[in-house]
This record gives structure tokens, sequence and C-alpha cells, in this order.
């Protein structure tokens, strides 16, 4: 068989691998996250523990009493409530870039009832997962380094990060099955720990944090896999509501702070969503990009945590 032919097939058989893993798995057997129950009799679902979706009042309490401390920062990151600014910033990959785009042009709407000092720094970079955001350097970081790099700007004004990522490649071409669970979910709970603390570490006054999982990704074959890395983001929250070891956001003589204090964003995974919430099968199309920005926009306002330096006093 010459060359060519054999080049041609392998390019016809990589794609039908791809087409069979989105074909081979049943969304419908899954429930989104928020359900509840048991996944494999023995996991929780839920995004905080009891298989609950509301954060628990003790968690919340600290959040809110952290919350209260963030001020309008200058670029020493001292308190300037008339020039300083209350900096968030975003991390994550082209999704999230594309998601996160579309809530700041909505926040430019809603300007008049925001905090006059907050400012939304989008970071994102596309092809940036967290297996590469584990690595403590690259695009997304450099990106966020020359944002802050500007007159007026410095890292002491970050207080809150926006972190919307996922754990593997974009498109999944080689139609690789899904790892194994539970192990490829408790890496990705360290690798976001790793990332985490490196914030701490490269944002000094970092005291927030808001953690959300990617959309339905069937399209490239890769569910049930999207659909579990909302353990990861579950268990490194309830990680931290027990005190685990590594997880501290406040310091102690014996414990030094090592995360921000951690929160869930809003849930967005949705088997109902069909290739027209797409503009590829990968990348959210505009109405799935409206749906982001409502969920984001209703909770922000709702959230206690967030009130003081989000919305306006």
């Amino acid at each position: 068989m010459r060359a060519e032919t054999l080049v041609a097939l392998a390019v016809v058989l990589t794609a039908a691998q791809v087409v069979w893993a989105a074909e081979a798995f049943d969304p419908s057997t899954l429930k989104p996250f928020t359900a509840g129950g048991m996944y494999l009799d023995k996991f929780e679902v839920g995004l905080y523990p009891g298989g609950k979706n509301e954060i628990p009042e003790a968690h919340q309490k600290q959040g809110v009493r952290i919350a209260a401390q963030i001020k309008p920062l200058n670029a020493a990151g001292e308190v300037d409530e008339r020039e300083g600014r209350i900096l968030a910033l975003v991390f994550g990959h082209s999704n999230c870039s594309m998601y996160f785009s579309a809530l700041q042009a909505a926040l430019r709407e809603h300007a008049a009832e925001l905090h006059p000092r907050f400012e939304l720094l989008n970071a994102a970079v596309g092809g940036q997962q967290m297996p590469q955001l584990r690595q403590l350097k690259g695009p997304v970081w450099d990106r966020a380094a020359k944002m802050l790099e500007r007159p007026g700007y410095s890292p002491k004004q970050v207080q809150v990060l926006f972190l919307h990522t996922t754990w593997h490649g974009a498109g999944n071409r080689g139609g690789m099955p899904p790892g194994p669970f539970p192990e490829t979910m408790q890496q990705m709970q360290r690798d976001m720990a790793a990332v985490l603390e490196h914030c701490v570490k490269t944002y000094p006054n970092l005291r927030l944090a808001y953690l959300t999982a990617d959309g339905f990704r069937h399209f490239t074959g890769f569910e049930p896999h999207v659909w579990r890395e909302a353990f990861a983001f579950k268990w490194l929250i309830e990680a931290q509501m027990k005190g685990e070891e590594g997880t501290a956001f406040e310091g102690k003589p014996d414990k030094p702070r090592r995360l921000p204090w951690l929160q869930w964003g809003p849930y967005i995974w949705d088997n109902t969503w069909d290739k027209g919430y797409f503009t590829d099968g990968v990348h959210p199309a505009p109405k799935a990009r409206d749906i982001f920005v409502r969920k984001y926009w209703d909770f922000l306002k709702a959230d206690p945590v967030a009130r003081p330096w989000f919305l306006k006093p």
C-alpha cells in the first residue's frame, strides 16, 4: 500500500475514532452535578458536602469576613479609596476567555451598579488547560504579568481570582478515552491547589477565588470526563472546609496561608446543549455565552461575599 494511502487512511480512522467516542457514551445517563445523589454508588455528587449546592453557612461567614477586608489598593498595596483598584484576575483556557470576555461586556453595560474601583482582567489564553497552568509559567501567567505592568497597576492590587479550567485538551483529535476515575480527578485537585498556591505567592493580597468547571464536551468525545471534573473542584473546596494540610486561607504561626478562600461559581454543565451551543463542538456559541453571563451576573449580585467589592457601595 502506498504511503499516501496509508496517511489518508490514518486520517479517516482518527476522525472515525472521535465520532465513535462521541457516540459511544450516552450523556443522558448523567444528570448535572447539581442534581446530587451518588456516582458509582460511592462518590457523593453535589457542589458542597452532604450533596447540597448551597455553600455551608460557616464557610460563607468566613468568606464574608474576608471580603469585608477588601479595599481599593494602590500599586504599593496600600489602601487608597479614591485612586486605588480592586483587581480580579481570570485564569483559564479558550472557553474561559470567551465566557469572561462576554461577562466583561455585560459588566460595562452595568457599570453604574458596580463598585467604581472594581476591575476584571481577563488573562485566559487558548490552549492553557490545567496541565499547562500547573507548570506555573507560560502564556496565562505572562499575560497577567503584562496587564499588571501598566502604569497604576500592580500584582499587589489583585484580591480576587476567577479560575475556570479543565484538565484535558481542547479537541481530543485522537479520540482518547477519559482517564481513570477517581485518580485523574485527584490529580486535577492537586494541580489546582498548586496553581492557587502559586497565585497567593504571586499576588500577595489575593484573598478570594471562585472556581468553575467547564461546560458540556460530548461533541469532542470526552464525556463523562468533563462531567467528572466537578469532583476535583468539590474535593478541593471540601478539603479547605475541613482544614486539611495545604489549604489554609488565613495565616497562623503553625499554619501559614497557602490558598485563597474558595467557593464555587455557577455550574454550567448541561447535557441538553446540542451542537447549536458551540461554534465547533468545543467553543461556546453566543447563546452559550449568554447563559454563562446571566448565571455569573445573577450569582455575583446575590453572593454576600462578592457584594462589598463587586457592587456599588
